[in-house]
């Protein structure tokens, strides 16, 4: 029995290779997979994304077509993983688009509005040194 995080790591580059050779879905678009997180039980594999949008499209609409497309493929997907890698049972296969880059970015624009606000506010004079000897 394999260690879940390196279970995990040979089921992501599996299914990214899979993925960039073997399926030709013209609703996938420009797709990256992050990340493959399994269920203790090890029967679900949540398998997350990030897809650019189209022509400066909508991401929301964009991630809806490619889990879409990723859910149409899942089975074909996860026969490919039996045939490949040594397992009694193989994960059921779940798409979720992975928000942690847009949740960085927008961490980022926070802490760049608060440093313009630090560099816009006038500096605090330094208090005077204390000369009363004790």
């Amino acid at each position: 029995m394999q260690r879940p995080e390196r279970l995990e790591d040979q089921i992501h580059f599996l299914i990214s290779t899979l993925v960039q050779r073997e399926l030709r879905d013209p609703e996938l678009g420009f797709l990256t997979l992050t990340a493959v997180r399994l269920s203790p039980d090890r029967s679900v594999a949540r398998v997350y994304f990030t897809v650019l949008p189209a022509n400066g499209g909508d991401q929301e609409a964009q991630d809806a077509l490619t889990r879409t497309a990723l859910g149409r493929a899942a089975g074909f997907l996860r026969s490919q993983l039996a045939s490949r890698l040594k397992m009694k049972r193989v994960p059921e296969l779940r798409f979720f688009p992975d928000g942690t880059l847009e949740e960085g970015n927008h961490l980022e624009s926070l802490l760049s509005e608060i440093e313009k606000e630090r560099a816009a506010r006038p500096a605090e004079p330094e208090p005077a040194p204390d000369t009363t000897e004790a």
